[in-house]
């Protein structure tokens, strides 16, 4: 079957002229699908007339030992189809603009409805829907499956622009996604009629992203009050994202006293530092532990939107510092006498101490009469100057013995801290002028040294 075009006067564009079918029994039909687009026609009945050409076999001879054998002749009819163009609204739907949204985010979706039929629509409503549960109609929190766009008036060869917010799952796969649209409208008669479905489509693009690098600390140890966490972070795509904002989860290893860094707008491939201070407390265990981030943007319409996965990132956690530290020790004490000890102590904070005392432990054979030394405020990394009044017993030996000094400070939040025992040796030297080794002891190398002698004097 073939539609002759050229015999065709009304506004109608062929696309299928021809179409082939097999054999055709008697009483017997065969279906014929031509593809044909109608333009603006007026109603009523068009004629369109198809040549129908075949062959049949006008012959058949038969023989008592040979096959039979056919005579076959090939002939043409023509015939008409006849359409009829009806006289009330019809609608022709054109896509406007990319139509894309990012997964996790809210677009528009934006189209062109025509009337192209013969009739005005009155109180027109075009029904849009979808068949993914991943892409809606609305926003994240009132997310539904479809919506409704009036129209009052549509006259025939009128056209108007409409749009829909609509917006997809972050778990949505990125890929074209079908939107069907049916117009619902009053006729001239006031009675409501509706259209064919119409298929329209979205582009679901994939979430946008981002990443941390670089990441690097400051005083991130236990008992710390202003640990810091530095990085940078990096758009890695697909759109551009705007008023960024980054901030730190709630962990149970640390409390964020900073836990928000501002950004500003990011373009895809660029990068900007963000910065964390958090408080450390020394309950505290020292290691490695997992930090999650989360990034706050806003899109093109000014709407928030957080990532749907945080960056973890790992971070150790390092040692308590001591506060203090000795950095010399200095006496002159001998066996049997007493003298000063001055230890130099070192503080080691960030922010300024008071009331500081400093306070020496001693043990046999060495003892202290003056153990307590009030240091007053000491800024960071300054070293003051600790004395303390000991003695050494007569039978010290000349070696360094075992002590300790502890500090006790005020924090400038008020808070009275101890430091643990800072371990110093206590040197005993040999008394100036006199004997390298105690008296008792020289008194029994003296014995000794006589015994021996008066053995040898009684052998001879």
């Amino acid at each position: 079957m073939t539609i002759l075009e050229d015999q065709i006067s009304a506004p109608i564009d062929v696309k299928t002229s021809t179409v082939t079918a097999g054999s055709l029994p008697n009483t017997g039909t065969s279906q014929f699908d031509f593809n044909v687009e109608f333009g603006d026609m007026e109603p009523g009945t068009y004629r369109i007339p198809v040549k129908v050409e075949y062959k049949y076999a006008r012959m058949v001879t038969y023989d008592d030992t040979q096959q039979p054998e056919y005579v076959w002749r090939t002939t043409d009819e023509q015939k008409y189809v006849t359409i009829k163009i009806e006289d009330r609204p019809q609608f022709k739907l054109t896509s406007e603009g990319e139509n894309d949204v990012f997964a996790g985010d809210t677009g528009n979706l934006s189209f062109t409805m025509k009337n192209t039929g013969t009739r005005t629509a009155s109180n027109a409503s075009i029904q849009l829907s979808t068949h993914s549960s991943s892409v809606y109609f609305g926003s994240p929190s009132s997310a539904s499956s479809s919506t409704s766009l009036y129209v009052p008036t549509l006259e025939p060869g009128e056209r108007t622009t409409v749009s829909a917010q609509v917006g997809a799952g972050a778990e949505t796969a990125a890929g074209e996604y079908p939107v069907d649209a049916a117009v619902s409208y009053k006729n001239q008669n006031g009675v409501t009629e509706q259209s064919d479905t119409m298929t329209t489509g979205v582009t679901v693009r994939p979430e946008r992203s981002f990443e941390l690098r670089d990441v690097s600390t400051e005083n991130f140890r236990v008992d710390e009050d202003e640990a810091q966490i530095n990085a940078t972070l990096v758009n890695t795509g697909p759109g551009d994202a705007q008023n960024i904002a980054v901030q730190l989860g709630q962990t149970s290893t640390v409390t964020a006293t900073n836990g928000e860094s501002s950004v500003g707008s990011l373009a895809v491939g660029e990068s900007a530092p963000v910065s964390f201070t958090v408080t450390i407390p020394d309950s505290a265990e020292p290691g490695t532990n997992t930090f999650p981030f989360t990034v706050q943007y806003e899109n093109n319409d000014g709407d928030i939107r957080t990532t749907d996965t945080p960056i973890r990132k790992s971070i150790t956690i390092g040692s308590e510092r001591d506060p203090f530290t000795i950095t010399n020790v200095s006496t002159d004490v001998s066996p049997g006498g007493s003298d000063s000890v001055t230890v130099g102590v070192r503080y080691n904070g960030e922010k300024p101490v008071s009331a500081t005392n400093a306070k020496i432990f001693v043990s046999d054979p060495i003892s202290s009469s003056d153990d307590g030394a009030y240091l007053g405020t000491i800024q960071p990394g300054e070293t003051k100057n600790a004395t303390f009044t000991v003695s050494a017993g007569s039978s010290a030996l000349v070696k360094d013995y075992a002590a300790s000094v502890e500090v006790r400070y005020d924090t400038v939040d008020g808070d009275t801290k101890y430091t643990d025992g800072l371990p110093i040796g206590i040197s005993v030297s040999p008394a100036s002028g006199g004997l390298p080794v105690p008296l008792p002891v020289i008194v029994v190398a003296l014995l000794v040294v006589a015994g021996g002698a008066y053995v040898l004097y009684r052998r001879r």
